[in-house]
């Protein structure tokens, strides 16, 4: 198979498994009537209070879509906003009680969709597996640094 059939396949593979997460991210991986961006948020705060801009950098996201992300979280009461200790003009933003059970629970609902991801893959391939995901996500940050190029430039004749 040639360099280009195999990038094409790769970029198949990627687009039906992106597709297929979105699908589950929409129906079976929501759980408590959360989304699964706004549980990425209460993941992000388990290990403690964050900036805004803390959230949305641990997300990929602009403080904006951060900002949006967390609104409804706060108004379900699973987040609070409270003044920086630092800086009095900043607030953090930190789980309540039922933020904390939301998030041990979501943690617990991931990990049991992985385990039934993995009893699928035969033992031998498991490890291979991972190692393959995790290079090309290591390829896909180095390719592209979060934004892939509409092109390649031609190098330029001296």
């Amino acid at each position: 198979m040639q360099v280009s059939d195999r990038a094409d396949l790769l970029g198949e593979l990627c687009t039906s498994l992106v597709r297929r997460l979105r699908f589950l991210e929409r129906s079976e991986l929501s759980c408590c009537g959360i989304p699964m961006s706004q549980a990425m948020v209460l993941q992000s705060l388990k290990s403690g209070g964050l900036r805004m801009s803390a959230i949305a950098e641990a997300l990929g996201v602009t403080q904006s879509t951060a900002t949006r992300l967390v609104g409804p979280l706060v108004n379900q009461g699973r987040v609070k906003r409270i003044p920086a200790p630092d800086d009095g003009r900043s607030v953090l933003i930190v789980l309540t009680d039922k933020g904390r059970r939301s998030a041990t629970e979501l943690e617990s609902l991931s990990r049991r969709w992985s385990e039934n991801v993995m009893e699928r893959i035969p033992a031998g391939q498991q490890e291979s597996v991972i190692e393959a995901i995790q290079t090309v996500l290591h390829a896909v940050s180095a390719c592209c640094g979060g934004v892939c190029p509409t092109h390649v430039p031609k190098e330029t004749e001296s």
